[in-house]
């Protein structure tokens, strides 16, 4: 393989995919270069980089951060000198301000299946989740309103997906989003999210993934800087306040999770590095909008 270390164990039985996966990242590292754009590992990913020099072994995804300065910059370079014979552009909750949630890069020619959208007419390529490291601004407040915002967000792309894991008041909260536009759920929640992108503040915030308030709570002086390390055979970018990004996310990041939280964390119920999802041959990917 061309990017994983010979040396790794393929206990899990991903390091193909790993691969495919850095393949993509790779790329990203390598436009980001050309046309002057930074971003960093985050979450899992940059954990692995610390961890464990490359992939966490049981990983079966890469996320990135990238600001939304830097995220435009890169929709944009991509659109008009991207590699679209190879790679797919995928955003989900796109606006007509241009706003999102959460975009992916994908791989043409390859198929990673989840669950929740397997019966969707979406692309479905291997891929890199890119998250927006949003300003926030330095008042609980205005950071507390922020947050509500982009959770009303990802609950309703989560109840669209039909995502059934909550019990009791999130399940209701879930019911209840199917009912509330999209306008407001997905349109006014974002706007609420990226208002403050041009504010003096002391934070940058990632209220749009899994982290709830104060876990996805940033000091913008550890992402000041970004800087290259290795990551299997290639070398990404993390941010230079690594440690410090780490711990305020997972605290002691040295100690691996359990078994069960695991294969909860593992994302794809098939995969392929070969071959097309089942939708290739539509081309038109009629649920893109559906995305969210």
């Amino acid at each position: 393989m061309e990017y994983m270390r010979d040396s790794l164990e393929d206990k899990y039985g991903i390091l193909v995919l790993q691969n495919k996966i850095l393949e993509i990242a790779v790329y990203i590292e390598q436009f980001c270069t050309q046309y002057d754009i930074d971003y960093c590992l985050m979450g899992g990913s940059a954990l692995g980089a610390k961890r464990h020099g490359g992939f966490i072994p049981w990983d079966d995804d890469l996320d990135i951060f990238m600001t939304p300065d830097n995220y435009e910059k890169f929709r944009e370079k991509f659109v008009e000198f991207g590699d679209h014979e190879k790679f797919y552009l995928q955003e989900y909750g796109r606006t007509k301000k241009g706003h999102v949630t959460v975009p992916k890069l994908r791989m043409n020619g390859t198929t990673y299946i989840e669950d929740l959208t397997k019966d969707w007419d979406i692309h479905q390529g291997i891929f890199v989740d890119i998250f927006i490291l949003h300003n926030c601004p330095n008042s609980k407040i205005k950071q507390l309103w922020q947050c509500f915002w982009a959770k009303c967000a990802v609950v309703k792309g989560m109840s669209m997906r039909g995502y059934n894991r909550q019990k009791g008041l999130r399940k209701f909260l879930l019911w209840l989003s199917k009912l509330l536009p999209r306008k407001l759920m997905v349109d006014f929640a974002l706007r609420q999210v990226y208002r403050y992108r041009n504010v003096e503040s002391d934070y940058y915030c990632n209220f749009l993934g899994k982290a709830v308030y104060k876990k996805g709570l940033y000091k913008k002086e550890w992402f000041n800087k970004t800087e290259h390390i290795p990551f299997e055979k290639a070398e990404l970018r993390v941010p230079v306040g690594l440690h410090e990004f780490l711990t305020e996310r997972f605290g002691d990041y040295m100690i691996p999770p359990s078994e069960e939280r695991i294969k909860w964390e593992q994302h794809a119920i098939h995969w392929d590095t070969e071959k097309h999802f089942s939708t290739a041959n539509k081309n038109n990917f009629m649920d893109e909008k559906k995305l969210v």
